[in-house]
């Protein structure tokens, strides 16, 4: 009896696994009287939708750095009436490009505010976490809303006449967002692939300075570029010897302790920037 209840118990679920793929249909759209069936993109030959449950969906091994998007200027028409552009004056050389790798030196995006890092962040000294104002608390560091700019660009507090026509043209076009409720469509600098966790909380909390990752901002940049790589090595370098993690683990005057080696082991770790 034995000899026969084992090999049924071993086969049992395979046939019951190849009796609910044969029998379970394919997912249909109930608005088409066609009965078209929808694109499923976790069904293919390597993940078949019939054994989810026993295969994790698939995810990206690697990612594709020429991410494809329309660019936001391209459908900002106030923009392009405010410089007199069309969409054939936009070369909108923000629709396929590296966000991180190999760094151009040469690539500037065109935002639709020329906004000057120089300016605010170097002479005039405004605190970077003025306007990236989630660094310390969030992942995410954040794109100013436009009130933060409004609280000085407000009508009296920065006044426009004897500035640039391009400049007055800029401050217009922030006033006009703001009243119309409308974020500034900013185009991403920096995009790290989705399969990357990458903090800028826990970064900046432990004394990592902005300029580490993403230059001297104050000193040579108008609207940002991208000056580090943002690639695994270069991010593995910094945690290997940046000093920071000494002076949060060490005591003073100590050039390495048994707690700052196990906290660099710990962030050489491939979960911490791999959930």
């Amino acid at each position: 009896m034995r000899k026969i209840i084992r090999p049924l118990a071993l086969f049992a679920p395979i046939c019951g696994v190849m009796m609910y793929i044969g029998f379970s249909g394919s997912p249909v759209n109930a608005a088409d009287s066609t009965s078209t069936e929808l694109e499923d993109p976790y069904d293919n030959e390597v993940f078949p939708r019939g054994l989810k449950y026993l295969f994790p969906p698939p995810v990206p091994v690697l990612s594709n750095p020429d991410r494809s998007f329309m660019s936001k200027i391209c459908e900002d028409e106030e923009y392009q009436k405010k410089h007199g552009l069309s969409e054939e004056d936009l070369t909108c050389n923000n629709t396929e490009r590296v966000a991180y790798g190999a760094v151009d030196t040469s690539e500037e995006l065109e935002q639709p505010v020329n906004y000057s890092h120089m300016l605010h962040a170097g002479k005039l000294q405004i605190e970077c976490q003025y306007c990236h104002t989630y660094a310390r608390r969030s992942i995410h560091a954040g794109i100013p809303a436009s009130q933060i700019c409004m609280n000085c660009h407000s009508s009296g507090k920065v006044a426009i006449e004897g500035r640039k026509e391009n400049a007055q043209n800029d401050i217009k076009y922030l006033w006009n967002k703001f009243n119309e409720k409308e974020e500034i469509p900013w185009i991403k600098v920096h995009d790290l692939p989705d399969f990357v966790y990458f903090p800028h909380k826990r970064h900046v909390k432990a004394g990592v300075l902005c300029q580490e990752c993403h230059g001297e901002v104050q000193d040579d940049m108008t609207v940002a570029r991208r000056v580090g790589e943002l690639t695994m090595g270069w991010c593995l370098n910094c945690h290997e010897d940046h000093p920071s993690i000494t002076e949060n683990y060490c005591e003073t005057g100590e050039q390495s302790c048994e707690s700052e080696q196990l906290r660099r082991a710990e962030i050489k770790d491939c979960w911490n920037c791999h959930k």
